[in-house]
């Protein structure tokens, strides 16, 4: 009678705590933190005290963290193919709506940090005008014709 009595107090331990790991992992996921609620998931896969429910649903999102992780893998790869110098400014703005970065490796993250700095730098800092805007700016002063203007020693 102890035995099962200990075993029944011991099951209904391990089935609330993995409830709560659950909820906790699924909390996550709904507020967009994939790879935290990811290494959860995991974890859960092995938990035997959760129902056929939850054990569906685990996989599921697991399913599709693994599918957000090789899109935004081969959206990497194939920007990183067509890169070109002094191409963040087109770049940029594509790889910003890439939504979940923490699940790029730390080596592509970085990559798409700094494209990213680089082409928000572009859009704040102005191209320096070259010599022909600066000779279109140059106005003789008021009264006189250019002609006039270019005549003076």
């Amino acid at each position: 009678v102890v035995v099962v009595g200990g075993f029944t107090v011991f099951y209904q331990y391990q089935k609330r705590a993995s409830i709560s790991r659950f909820e906790e992992a699924d909390s996550l996921y709904q507020a967009g933190k994939i790879k935290d609620a990811g290494k959860l998931y995991e974890e859960l896969k092995s938990a035997q005290y959760l129902t056929n429910k939850y054990d569906s649903i685990i996989y599921a999102r697991l399913d599709t963290i693994e599918t957000l992780r090789e899109l935004q893998n081969a959206l990497v790869a194939e920007t990183r193919k067509k890169a070109v110098p002094g191409g963040a400014a087109a770049m940029g703005p594509i790889l910003d709506k890439v939504p979940h970065k923490e699940l790029l490796s730390d080596e592509d993250k970085a990559w798409v940090d700094s494209v990213i700095g680089e082409a928000k730098l572009a859009v704040a800092t102005p191209a320096t005008p070259g010599p022909a805007a600066s000779i279109k700016a140059a106005k003789p002063p008021a009264g006189e014709t250019p002609s006039a203007a270019s005549k003076k020693p």
